[in-house]
């Protein structure tokens, strides 16, 4: 019997100083002093930061537009769809120990590539920068292609500029108008997942609130439609109470999940909001027991001197989901 030779092991591409496959740094990213800083900012200082580099961008091309600079326009097609997409990638597709290789700028650290997994996970794979169009010519070509070729100063984007600025200025007003509207809306998307991080919002649930910003119509009428195959039987709500002293809030809330007894539940914090994540159940029981709770609490905290939130209701009936 012949054995056959054992084939040598085959030499590990990983690099043991970078997690991110291809990356040829010798050193840690995070011995910079670029990747350190970011590293100390929050996500809602990060995305506040990009909002305010793309703003600055839309206002730059609105100004290059009215002083007839039409090919520093279309060279800036790329420039707020990369930052946006990159804060997203960041913050909510990215594993966390490829940061420092994101942060560092280092290659590989594409946009294409950072967009496809974007698309996946927000956009649910109803991006369009990579579905195949027709030219006017029969030429087939994708927007990132197109993206790639403002941003690189192509030559085809030169002969763009001439053909506007030669045949079809006027043509362009309305597509112009258009770009800007498209990028303000992202100033708008990024500006409210900042202030859900501001208000504490865990990160699974500013993602989903940025996938349902970016869903479109067909998808929410899939949604509907398979929550309506499985319906959530919906948590019976009996009393709640906002409070205040110091700066501080206590949330009070008795309800009653499907199938499961009356529970009491209390939430202190320095921040002016209530989760499911953040409510501490105090006791559980009958329906009488869990309002008596609520009440002597509720004494207890004026007591204290905690004042009610005149805000909010302090007392109500009947189901929330």
């Amino acid at each position: 019997m012949i054995t056959p030779p054992v084939k040598p092991a085959a030499p590990s591409t990983t690099n043991p100083t970078c997690p991110v496959p291809r990356c040829g740094t010798k050193t840690p990213h995070t011995n910079d002093s670029t990747v350190q800083a970011f590293m100390r900012q929050s996500p809602a200082d990060i995305i506040d930061w990009t909002k305010r580099c793309i703003v600055e961008l839309i206002q730059s091309v609105i100004d290059d537009v009215n002083r007839g600079r039409i090919f520093a326009y279309l060279t800036r097609w790329r420039d707020p769809e990369e930052l946006y997409t990159r804060v997203l990638y960041a913050l909510f597709v990215a594993p966390a120990d490829h940061l420092p290789h994101i942060f560092s700028g280092e290659w590989p650290n594409g946009f294409s590539a950072m967009w496809k997994k974007v698309n996946e996970v927000v956009f649910e794979s109803n991006g369009t920068l990579f579905k195949e169009q027709v030219g006017l010519r029969g030429e087939v070509f994708t927007t990132m292609d197109t993206l790639n070729q403002s941003a690189h100063n192509s030559f085809s984007t030169m002969l763009t500029t001439m053909s506007i600025v030669r045949f079809k200025p006027e043509e362009w007003q309305h597509r112009i108008k258009k770009h800007v509207e498209h990028w303000q809306k992202y100033v708008e998307y990024l500006n409210h997942i900042e202030q859900l991080f501001r208000a504490g919002r865990k990160q699974e649930h500013v993602l989903q609130a940025i996938i349902n910003m970016h869903r479109s119509i067909k998808r929410w009428e899939e949604v509907a439609r398979e929550q309506a195959k499985n319906p959530v039987v919906p948590v019976r709500f009996l009393k709640a109470a906002f409070m205040s002293k110091n700066g501080r809030w206590r949330y009070l809330v008795v309800d009653q999940p499907p199938e499961k007894d009356v529970r009491f539940r209390v939430h202190i914090d320095e921040r002016r909001y209530a989760s499911e994540e953040n409510m501490v159940v105090i006791r559980t029981g009958t329906e009488t027991e869990m309002l008596e709770a609520f009440d002597s609490d509720y004494q207890a905290a004026l007591k204290e001197g905690w004042q009610p939130d005149e805000a909010a209701p302090t007392s109500q009936t009947g189901s929330k989901t």
